[in-house]
């Protein structure tokens, strides 16, 4: 399947988006607690930890499928 790619405009208005979050939850984290600094602090682990799952799962399933096109390689040479 092939991606979509992000023109210019694309590309520097999710950079200014993204800019904009980090400015906006800066500025916030300046009036919390430290309670409720400790549960931004979690949330964010839990978002790290989960961002890095699903990488870890599309790894796998991309290993699994270039062992299978070896697994055929192999199984070709055999026949041959």
């Amino acid at each position: 399947m092939a991606r979509h790619k992000m023109t210019e405009e694309e590309k520097i208005a999710r950079r200014m988006a993204k800019e904009q979050a980090f400015e906006t939850v800066e500025r916030h984290l300046k009036h919390l607690n430290f309670g409720e600094l400790d549960e931004v602090i979690s949330q964010a682990h839990r978002y790290k930890k989960e961002q890095l799952g699903k990488e870890e799962l599309r790894l796998i399933k991309e290993k699994e499928v270039i062992e299978m096109q070896l697994q055929r390689l192999k199984d070709l040479d055999v026949v041959k």
